[in-house]
């Protein structure tokens, strides 16, 4: 195998791992393959595809391992039980369209990947709204990542590590501000909307 190819399939299973583990640097290794692609070491359209799918692997594996194994175990204890209660009211206020921009946008936060989608699991957010959303998140955090990468170090011609840096630097500011509108979206929809919330990413 050549290491064009090892470094596009070596993402999969670092970009998939960092969900359960966030300590992984797949921010790091998605921008550094971004800037490989800059220099024409990997095709850039391949470490997107590879990062995504990582991406989208990991999340739907933890997810469905919160829905199905931890969430009911957590179900026996009260506190579990009002947690799991707590937890859907949270994302019973956000609406569908409030769900679907969480989920895709906190992804763009330091740890929000892992946050988001064990609230997903054990929240009303159903596991094809949840398997959709989370595929337009991975994909456009990956697109996202490797082409801060790959402007930065052809712009600039930083080092790879120092491109790393800069896009996860970038990234946490687009996760801010994604977050500062989700927020105010909130505050007017309570405003706007006292009624009983609506279902969340339609089962």
């Amino acid at each position: 195998m050549s290491a064009w190819w090892a470094v596009v399939l070596g993402l999969v299973p670092v970009v998939a791992a960092d969900v359960f583990f966030p300590m992984v640097p797949a921010e790091v290794a998605v921008a550094t393959a971004g800037a490989l692609a800059s220099e024409g070491h990997v095709d850039f359209t391949a470490v997107v595809a590879a990062s995504a799918m990582g991406s989208w692997l990991g999340d739907v594996g933890l997810f469905l391992l919160v829905r199905h194994s931890l969430s009911p175990f957590v179900d026996r204890w009260r506190w579990g039980r009002r947690l799991h209660t707590g937890t859907r009211e949270a994302l019973d206020q956000l609406g569908r369209l409030g769900a679907f921009v969480t989920i895709v946008g906190t992804r763009f936060l330091p740890g929000g990947r892992l946050g988001v989608t064990v609230t997903s699991g054990m929240s009303q957010v159903s596991t094809r709204g949840f398997v959709v959303s989370d595929a337009v998140g991975g994909l456009l955090w990956s697109l996202w990542m490797a082409g801060i990468g790959f402007v930065a170090h052809r712009t600039t011609n930083l080092p790879f590590w120092a491109a790393a840096l800069v896009s996860a630097g970038a990234s946490t500011v687009l996760g801010l501000g994604l977050a500062a509108v989700l927020a105010r979206r909130r505050r007017h929809r309570g405003a706007d909307e006292p009624d009983a919330p609506p279902r969340i990413l339609g089962r």
